[in-house]
């Protein structure tokens, strides 16, 4: 008897543990996207700051192309008709926003700045 007891306690704890393996799997997996979105924001937030730094040393000029402007500072946040938003990935009320209006030919035209504190 003891040895048919034992053999179905051991096969439930065997079933219990892997049972408990997809859960773990799954969190371990949600801490290796979390860890690749981490990289992504800081990421794009140094494409920002370059940007905020072209924009102020005058290196960001007009004429420079749509594609110019992807290739060096990624993305934009939003892309509405002829203008191109950006701000610090997780910066959504706060902190500066850059606004690149396009002439119709899809080439810089003009720049501008807003800074926010908040909402």
């Amino acid at each position: 008897m003891r040895g048919l007891a034992g053999t179905i306690a051991l096969g439930f704890l065997l079933v219990l543990a892997a049972g408990c393996s997809q859960p773990l799997r799954t969190l371990m997996e949600l801490g290796g996207e979390q860890d690749t979105l981490q990289s992504r924001v800081k990421s794009q937030g140094a494409l920002f700051a370059e940007l905020l730094r072209d924009i102020e040393d005058g290196a960001l000029a007009a004429g420079t192309t749509r594609g110019e402007i992807i290739s060096r500072y990624g993305l934009p946040v939003v892309e509405r008709g002829p203008v191109l938003l950006y701000r610090y990935p997780v910066a959504f009320f706060e902190g500066p926003k850059v606004y690149l209006e396009l002439d119709s030919a899809g080439a810089l035209e003009n720049i501008r700045v807003v800074e926010r504190s908040g909402p």
